[in-house]
């Protein structure tokens, strides 16, 4: 099977994926690897070589010495009282997405942590993105569902049918994917083709749970997602295509 980085070259920039501007890749969901999926990306096609623009609708970090390389540009506006950068303005980033071959967007955050519940305006993935991967780990199944987890506990639970203080299911997670019966989920705000990704996946009962969790969505929803991977990015591994 192919590398991580490969499926995602195929996907950006295979036969059929041409187009006015590269491709535009907004990022979202929690602390489960959305940030080491962008950098990722972002070194494997900077030595490509192709120029790649990372930046966020949100908030970021600034990337580590390690993640600085010739043909990545980062954009943002730097707040120094936190040390993140912070959105540009959506009609800027418009107008500077043409000078590159790939934009890597940080759409969403978690404070840290690996789930949430969304607010009315979350995530924030920009109208001219041509791709949004929802990167979400497994590695929360069972553990308490409480905001020591959670980023906007109360939403969370809304969205999932979850009690705070009892285990953290699989079914809640087919929610946080497809939707539940109130609230926003991981791909209602998404443009684009829509790519759920389940990262930290390193062994055969991850492996397991991730093909079991793929095959609880609906089939409706299955339809409007045009890929559904399993993989580590450690590892630069690639494990199940549902």
């Amino acid at each position: 099977m192919e590398s991580l980085v490969q499926w995602f070259d195929r996907e950006f920039f295979g036969a059929g994926r041409g187009g006015n501007t590269g491709p535009v890749v907004a990022v979202v969901i929690g602390s489960g690897g959305k940030t080491s999926l962008i950098w990722h990306l972002a070194r494997y096609f900077a030595l490509k070589p192709r120029s790649v623009l990372v930046t966020t609708t949100t908030k970021m970090f600034p990337p580590a010495e390690t993640e600085s390389l010739p043909g990545i540009i980062t954009a943002g506006r730097l707040n120094q009282r936190t040390g993140k950068l912070e959105a540009l303005p959506l009609e800027e980033l418009a107008e500077r997405i043409a000078a590159y071959d790939l934009v890597l967007i940080e759409g969403d955050g978690s404070r840290g942590l690996p789930l949430k519940g969304w607010a009315e305006y979350e995530p924030v993935v920009p109208p001219f993105a041509t791709v949004t991967i929802g990167v979400l780990p497994l590695w929360p199944l069972g553990k308490p569902v409480s905001a020591e987890l959670i980023h906007r506990l109360t939403l969370f639970c809304d969205l999932t049918g979850a009690d705070a203080g009892n285990a953290l299911k699989i079914e809640h997670l087919a929610k946080v994917i497809a939707g539940g019966s109130r609230g926003k989920s991981l791909f209602t705000a998404a443009a684009g083709r829509k790519i759920l990704f389940f990262n930290q996946i390193e062994d055969e009962a991850s492996i397991s749970l991730a093909a079991e969790l793929a095959a609880l969505l609906p089939e409706d929803f299955r339809l409007h997602l045009h890929g559904i991977i399993a993989g580590s990015v450690k590892q630069d591994r690639l494990v199940l295509q549902a």
